[in-house]
């Protein structure tokens, strides 16, 4: 049987499905070996690195002869459900690599999508490129059946390039002037990320486009408020800048909050 429809997904559930049938991967050590291997698709992994990635935070890296077992079993089930047809699990030395198609991994469908996003110059294109990409992430790499630990160290830079993805998004909608949307959208990503300072900028500037004066500059003193609290800090310049052009009832562009190295605040 050769797996041609099949599908595997690595962001929030390690998952693997068949003509859109799900297919068995085994127990959670076999789920987080194939999450790994895939997150990692097309280049080889140290078998001392799985050994310790396999193991529970309060556990010493296990032996290389559970390691083996891990991959008999795994690929027992990839050769079962047809998945050896579209994937190859293979050793070389002390490394194993799993080989297949970029296109069957959630998380490599999401990070193409993103860099063509990148790329792209159109704000249409990039809103585009961008939706289509933060469709794929449906939570965190391996959030089901790995360690904080783990993920923290496998998934970061994707969390990273998942906050890159948004902020491309917001930024298209703006340039495009789809500010209600946005409006509703960056109230969601603002409290998932109550310190990001582009992110607010963002949100007072699309508060003031849609006519909401008061409540963008209510959301300015709020954030000033809270870094003087917290941080003993004032607002950026560039916050400032937007601060007074929507106290002067002046235009703002993205331009008045792009000019500096905006991040976290």
């Amino acid at each position: 049987m050769l797996a041609t429809g099949s599908d595997f997904r690595v962001l929030g559930t390690v998952e693997w499905t068949v003509d859109g049938r799900p297919a068995a991967i085994g127990r959670r050590r076999e789920r987080l070996l194939l999450g790994l291997l895939l997150v990692e698709l097309g280049r080889p992994l140290p078998m001392d690195r799985l050994s310790d990635l396999l193991s529970d935070e309060d556990e010493r890296p296990r032996p290389r002869a559970d390691l083996y077992v891990d991959v008999c079993r795994l690929r027992a089930s990839l050769r079962q459900g047809g998945g050896d047809g579209c994937v190859q699990l293979v050793r070389s030395g002390s490394t194993y690599t799993l080989t297949g198609d970029r296109q069957l991994v959630d998380l490599h469908r999401f990070t193409d999508l993103v860099g063509q996003a990148q790329r792209a110059t159109a704000p249409q294109e990039v809103s585009r490129l961008a939706s289509l990409a933060l469709a794929e992430w449906r939570g965190g790499v391996l959030e089901d059946v790995a360690s904080d630990r783990i993920r923290h160290g496998v998934g970061a830079a994707f969390e990273e390039l998942h906050l890159t993805a948004q902020l491309m998004h917001v930024a298209a909608e703006f340039d495009l002037g789809n500010y209600w949307p946005l409006a509703a959208e960056l109230a969601r990503l603002t409290e998932d990320h109550p310190q990001h300072e582009t992110l607010l900028a963002f949100r007072a500037a699309t508060l003031y486009a849609c006519g909401r004066r008061a409540d963008a500059l209510n959301l300015l003193s709020s954030a000033r408020a809270r870094m003087t609290a917290q941080l003993g800090l004032d607002l950026t310049r560039e916050l400032k800048d937007l601060q007074d052009a929507i106290l002067r009832d002046d235009p703002v562009h993205p331009r008045m909050f792009r000019r500096g190295a905006l991040g976290t605040v």
